[in-house]
């Protein structure tokens, strides 16, 4: 049985990763150097697939790496327990029998119905957390082996307590040589408000990578590639559907895997099997759509779709909202929450970052597909 080649529902590794090398090696070079990287790209753009190559990557270098993932922490406590759960997880060998022995002295971290650690339960919070910030300065002061650090969804630390990147902060300055860090988000203004404002303590403390859309020629040649090994051919269905993806990862791999699912082995589609298969997508997306839209304020929903049709001059005088300066608010939270990004060819100044939602609502917000 010939599996359907196009994954789109989870992280990818190896050669299902399409057109990141340039990325993959900046941030690379930047670990090397002994530098930090903040990694932003809207959600499902490739970011932890990203991230998990980079990991596997530094592995085969020789560096230890841990993955942390950040998303829905609310308190020190999971900050801390996340950080030592990577570590259970992602560090083997020498390393992971070290790690056997050192956090049962770490302080306890109470999450849910009982301690993370064993040893003496104190306090959860700053003291727990400062003793797992520290394992990597640890880890190279017992073997001398450095550590590549990926914090993935770091904005969600805000969540947990006032000022705690000045608590992660000045633990992990004083890290050197053991390890590099690479701070990651999909909430644009948050990482923005972490990084890019002078108050706070992670100002200017890692260098900046936004992640492009795919490259199309790297797209078609993925899309092509995966056809041919599997007999068959996208065919006149390949110019449409890079199309309408315009370089988004996930969405560029989802319509793929419909077209293919519609394409028999030894047979080429067309654009009447794309329109079908686009057809069966926008079906299963729908749901999705509506809950995005459902969360939006009226004028972040009026300046969505605006952006989504191309019209110009957002903040003319005789736009709705533009006077009172409503539609910048509004624009200003869409690209906080990586819905919008600037493009400079666009007659609005933004692009909608998922194609299939911006087809959505120049379509009316159909209830049902293809719009009636």
């Amino acid at each position: 049985m010939i599996v359907n080649p196009f994954r789109y529902s989870a992280p990818v590794g190896g050669d299902d990763l399409v057109g990141r090398g340039a990325e993959l090696e900046l941030l690379q070079r930047t670990a090397e150097e002994g530098n930090n990287s903040r990694l932003v790209a809207p959600r499902r753009f490739g970011k932890t697939s990203l991230l998990r190559q980079l990991v596997s990557e530094a592995r085969s270098d020789g560096w230890e790496a841990v993955y942390v993932d950040f998303f829905g922490v609310l308190t020190l406590a999971d900050v801390a327990a996340r950080i030592e759960r990577a570590y259970r997880r992602d560090l083997s060998g020498v390393a992971g029998r070290w790690f056997d022995g050192v956090r049962r002295t770490l302080q306890s971290v109470e999450v849910g119905a009982g301690p993370i650690s064993a040893g003496v339960s104190l306090r959860p919070g700053a003291a727990a957390l400062q003793d797992r910030l520290d394992l990597p300065r640890r880890l190279h002061e017992r073997h001398g082996r450095r550590t590549l650090v990926v914090f993935d969804e770091f904005q969600s630390v805000l969540a947990t307590q006032d000022e705690v990147d000045a608590l992660i902060r000045a633990e992990i300055q004083h890290h050197g040589d053991a390890a590099s860090y690479v701070f990651a988000g999909s909430h644009v203004g948050m990482m923005r408000e972490l990084f890019g404002d002078r108050r706070r303590a992670f100002y200017a403390q890692a260098r900046e990578l936004e992640l492009p859309r795919l490259d199309p020629e790297a797209a078609a040649n993925f899309v092509v590639r995966r056809f041919t090994d599997t007999s068959r051919d996208p065919g006149t269905a390949l110019a449409p559907l890079l199309e309408l993806a315009d370089g988004h990862p996930q969405r560029t791999v989802l319509l793929a895997h419909g077209l293919w699912e519609l394409t028999p082995a030894g047979t080429a589609a067309d654009e009447a099997t794309f329109a079908e298969a686009l057809t069966q997508v926008m079906t299963e997306q729908l749901r999705e759509f509506e809950g995005t839209w459902t969360t939006l304020a009226v004028g972040q929903r009026r300046v969505l779709t605006r952006i989504a049709e191309g019209v110009s001059g957002l903040y003319a005088g005789d736009a709705p909202g533009g006077r009172s300066g409503s539609n910048r608010t509004a624009v200003r939270a869409l690209a906080d929450r990586g819905e919008v990004v600037p493009e400079r060819t666009a007659r609005s100044g933004y692009r909608v970052v998922d194609p299939l939602l911006a087809l959505w609502l120049r379509s009316g917000r159909p209830q049902t597909w293809p719009a009636e």
